[in-house]
């Protein structure tokens, strides 16, 4: 045998076993294709196993990125109703909450969410819940990806399913919506079933609907999906006039008659709720009443708003990649003249609708991966992949292309584990089980509880709360505690959220709101869109302040029967200033509580403790903005302005246009001695916001620190012209101006 042969040969044996000739063959360099081709012919071996470990893991990851602490605002209004339901074997029909509206219809579509999730924490406490939310979230993917996976086409539907769970993993939340996730999956799934000769989906899709409607309002999609499929098997009856371009496995007149016959057994199951027809109508009032153009809850509520302005970079990353990806699949199909038309409408139908509100792109990576999980199975992928010469490439590093998928999911569980997923989307969860005191009102719900013992009896108390802390609070006070408000947009209607929301800005409508019902005690958490309240509150003398914290501040009214606790309760921050730290919570929870509660204290005019917080807070995160902001500004309130200059320079480097920023640095170097500089941001920050009287009348005091007389005169009469524009919101204002002008005209 020639040596050219023995060469051409010797792959086809193991390195190392034959012998010393072989040894010298091998040598690294001499032919390092072989050492390649061993490497290919070991991974083609594992190709397999990987796949199926690809899969395992995406649903692994589904199940992980839903096990993490509660952090719905919602969640604890339908655990009490959850064990008022168990407790009483009664499904409430009546609003039981609120003292503004006790009495009054509510239709509660979520009751056997509720029931569910209470008989979890009765029995397992937190833990029950978590884990029946995440084995939910686990068993919705593998209804979409298992039943039609090949592992011979297998990347296509592993790519399109990890891309689809991270769209939807910001709405992972112990909440009724993932059951409607669960429902939608499993009615693709049927219907498929159906149109494969498996007659028990039939009843199993009525059965289906059923307990939808009594889970979530969102059931409508059921007959939406279902006449969508019904429409295009009527479409492809032969002799019709839209004809399948590829051989179908399915009869199309078989298939009809079996939806249509689904289709009549279901719609007198969407009236087995326990409300009958107002329970049908419900969802489509209430569809109404948020999705109109003008409507008011639709502007104030988050999960309405446009996700491509509001959802944090990561996820509207790969919600933009899923539109895309998606989009070119459907071209891809049109080009092949592959028809799928109740797919392609569907898909049309949720991308309109996930453009609409933030929550709704979650029902949109669910619809699409669902119709392209069932799309896939149906086609081999050289017909459906839009580059098919890429294709035949692309299939020959199978193996590798299975590796990367599966080292990005180990990154992304080893991201979720750590916790570091949930606070780059911005839902500050924490991996595993709980409820967190940095989430929701749990130290202020204890203090109340301790104010009640100590009078020694069960305080009846009605609370205006703010709708991050009523759901809490309905949870460990009710039926002694009665809430202003909650989240239960059914029961209150737009014309109250409006009231509400000014009640909760203006302080006069406050107080008008106040006369109207008497309340006992506020709860207020730290946003600063409602500092005006929480200061006057602070400042007036027929309230208390008795407890703060990082999440909220609890305000009692001084009624005779609350004088001995208030005593004993209330904050003077003239005297010694403390409150409870979170428990079990460190690093950027820790800093995020300190962040919040020097943010509760500067509403109430408290630079001196407010600066503690900020300062013990950017331990955590030194270069934090918001940190850096806030302890900037504060040091300038104390008048520190040395101490402030860094800070508010390090914010300004990074975000040279945050005005609020520039208008401290500028205070900051004026009190400093570096007029130049000051006088330069202030003429920038006019020529950008020529009305900001703030910045006018800061400029003014400039010119006048660096007796530029003529220069300051001018600018004062800038700013009276300025202040002509709104007289009533500007009276502060109007008086400094005037009294400055005065001095001037007296000394000219």
């Amino acid at each position: 045998m020639s040596r050219h042969r023995q060469k051409k040969n010797l792959p086809k044996s193991p390195v190392g076993v034959a012998g010393r000739e072989n040894e010298e063959i091998y040598k690294p360099g001499k032919d390092s294709g072989i050492f390649f081709y061993k490497i290919v012919s070991i991974l083609n071996k594992i190709e397999v196993p990987l796949i199926w470990l690809c899969l395992t893991g995406i649903i692994t990851l589904s199940f992980l990125l839903s096990f993490h602490t509660l952090i719905d605002t919602d969640i604890f209004w339908h655990l009490k109703t959850g064990q008022i339901i168990y407790e009483t074997h009664q499904i409430p029909d009546k609003d039981i909450y609120s003292f503004t509206r006790a009495g009054k219809e509510w239709i509660d579509s979520q009751w056997l969410f509720q029931l569910l999730i209470y008989i979890f924490y009765r029995f397992s406490g937190y833990t029950g819940m978590i884990l029946f939310g995440s084995v939910i979230t686990a068993l919705t993917w593998l209804l979409i990806l298992v039943p039609g996976f090949n592992s011979r086409k297998y990347f296509s539907l592993l790519l399109f399913g990890l891309i689809s769970l991270l769209v939807v993993s910001i709405r992972l939340k112990l909440r009724p919506e993932i059951l409607s996730f669960f429902y939608l999956a499993s009615e693709i799934l049927l219907i498929d079933l159906l149109k494969r000769g498996k007659k028990f989906a039939i009843f199993a899709l009525p059965i289906l609907l059923l307990l939808w409607v009594n889970s979530e309002g969102l059931w409508p999609i059921y007959f939406v999906v279902l006449c969508a499929f019904l429409l295009e098997e009527i479409l492809f009856i032969p002799d019709s006039w839209l004809k399948r371009n590829f051989p179908g496995e399915s009869d199309s007149k078989k298939s009809a008659t079996e939806l249509g016959i689904a289709l009549i057994c279901s719609i007198p199951l969407a009236f087995a709720n326990p409300y009958f027809y107002r329970g049908v109508l419900f969802p489509w009032t209430l569809f109404k009443e948020v999705a109109h153009p003008g409507s008011y809850l639709g502007k104030i509520i988050n999960e309405f708003q446009n996700p491509f302005t509001n959802l944090p970079w990561f996820d509207l990353s790969v919600y933009i990649c899923l539109i895309l990806m998606s989009a070119l699949f459907f071209v891809a199909l049109l080009i092949k003249r592959r028809v799928y038309p109740a797919s392609l409408l569907l898909w049309l139908c949720f991308l309109v609708l996930s453009f609409s509100a933030l929550r709704n792109g979650a029902l949109f990576a669910i619809i699409t991966i669902s119709l392209l999980a069932r799309i896939f199975a149906e086609n081999k992928e050289r017909i459906i992949f839009p580059f098919p010469e890429l294709l035949q490439k692309f299939s020959k590093l199978g193996p590798v292309s299975a590796i990367l998928l599966l080292g990005f999911m180990v990154w992304l569980m080893t991201d979720v584990i750590s916790s570091r997923f949930y606070l780059r989307n911005h839902t500050f969860a924490r991996f595993g089980i709980g409820a967190l005191e940095t989430e929701y009102p749990i130290r202020a719900a204890r203090t109340l509880e301790l104010i009640s013992a100590n009078l020694g009896k069960p305080l009846e108390l009605k609370i205006f709360p703010d709708a991050e802390t009523s759901a809490y609070l309905i949870w460990r006070g009710y039926p002694d505690w009665k809430v202003y408000v909650d989240p239960r947009l059914e029961v209150y209607g737009e014309e109250f959220f409006e009231n509400y929301m000014e009640a909760l800005t203006n302080w006069q409508a406050f107080q008008k709101e106040d006369e109207k019902w008497d309340f006992d005690v506020v709860v207020l958490s730290y946003y600063l869109s409602m500092k005006d309240i929480v200061l006057s509150l602070y400042n007036a003398p027929n309230w208390s302040l008795v407890y703060i914290d990082g999440y909220c501040a609890v305000f009692i009214k001084n009624k005779p029967e609350f004088l001995s606790v208030i005593e004993k309760y209330k904050i003077d921050f003239s005297k010694d200033f403390s409150s409870p730290l979170p428990g079990d919570v460190d690093g950027l929870w820790m800093a995020r509580e300190r962040l919040n509660r020097g943010k509760l204290l500067l509403m109430m005019n408290q630079p001196q403790w407010a600066v503690i917080e900020f300062q013990e807070g950017i331990k955590f995160v030194p270069k934090d903005l918001d940190f850096n902001y806030y302890l900037g500004t504060t040091l300038n309130l104390l008048l520190r302005y040395e101490e402030a200059l860094p800070y508010l320079e390090f914010v300004a480097k990074k975000q040279p246009d945050f005005a609020r920023n520039q208008i401290q640095l500028a205070r900051a170097l004026a009190s400093t001695g570096e007029y130049d500089r000051a006088i330069k941001i202030f003429q920038g920050l006019l020529n950008s916001f020529p009305n900001h009287i703030y910045v006018c009348i800061d400029l003014a005091k400039v010119y006048e620190m660096v007796q530029q007389e003529d220069m300051a005169y001018a600018q004062w009469r800038r700013c009276e012209e300025i202040s002509r524009l709104d007289p009533l919101g500007f009276k502060p204002q109007i008086d400094e101006i005037s009294e400055a002008l005065k001095r001037y005209k007296q000394s000219r």
